[in-house]
Parts: structure tokens; sequence; C-alpha cells
């Protein structure tokens, strides 16, 4: 792979999670769900306790469960990105979310939002010709919890 196969690489991983979160946050599942590859896993054990998820259904169940009934904002910044060959990729972003659920939608008892400080860790895979997102884990350093 020379420098500008790669730079285009990383600009479209970059685009990739620029649609994370604008899909995220407006709640396209649909278009969120086109961002994993089928064979995902998502790692949000240290929210949830839960272990890791895998597959697109249900990540998206999981998304959905936390979020459908809240106004969110999902920031990403500073991301390091790692190609691996031609086809496979890692990344590493910082990242900020707020999440304000609707009245009585929280899931957590006396709590109406959450600031979240902290990382993604994710790999990528190019399949047929697109990047997408084959494993992501959220590292928290610190979340503001805002009483109801």
């Amino acid at each position: 792979m020379d420098a500008l196969d790669r730079l285009l690489a990383i600009e479209a991983i970059r685009a990739v999670k620029a649609r994370y979160c604008r899909l995220l946050d407006t709640k396209d599942w649909a278009g969120f769900a086109a961002l994993f590859t089928d064979d995902a896993v998502m790692d949000v054990s240290q929210d949830t306790g839960k272990p890791p998820i895998t597959g697109t259904a249900a990540i998206i169940a999981q998304v959905r469960f936390a979020v459908d009934h809240a106004a969110t904002s999902h920031q990403v910044h500073t991301p390091e990105i790692t190609l691996d060959g031609t086809d496979a990729a890692k990344g590493v972003w910082a990242m900020q979310d707020r999440v304000a659920w609707k009245d009585g939608k929280s899931p957590i008892p006396g709590v109406a939002s959450i600031t979240g400080y902290g990382q993604y860790h994710e790999t990528y895979r190019r399949e047929g010709g697109e990047w997408k997102i084959a494993a992501l884990r959220l590292s928290r350093f610190h979340v503001d919890m805002h009483p109801a």
C-alpha cells in the first residue's frame, strides 16, 4: 500500500467514525447498523457489566436500549489509526458523550443524564471496498452523573 492509499484508507475510517456519531445521535438505526461487519463485537462491559455483544442485531438492540429514549451527543477526537495490511486497521479515539434521558426513561435509578469521558478502541475491516467497524470497546475514564 503506497502513501496515498494509506491516507485514503485513514480518511475513509475517519468518515466511518463521523457517521457513527451522527447516525447514533439521530437514531438512524439502519444507517448505524450498516457501519458494522456482520460479526462485529461491541464491548461496553464497563458501562453495563455484561459481556461483549456479537453481531449487528445484538449491537443495535443494546444501543437502542441505552439511548432510544434519550437526547445524545457523541463527539470523538484525535484519532490514532494504524493500518494493518490493506484491509485491516486499528484505531483509538478520545471521546465525550452526553446522554439525557426523557423523564422516567433512565436505566440508572435517580440519574437524569450523564456526561462521559474516555476512549473508543476499535478494529476495522474493509469489506467489498468499504471500511466497517469489526470490534469496538468503550473505556471510560470518568462519568459525571446528573441527578433527576
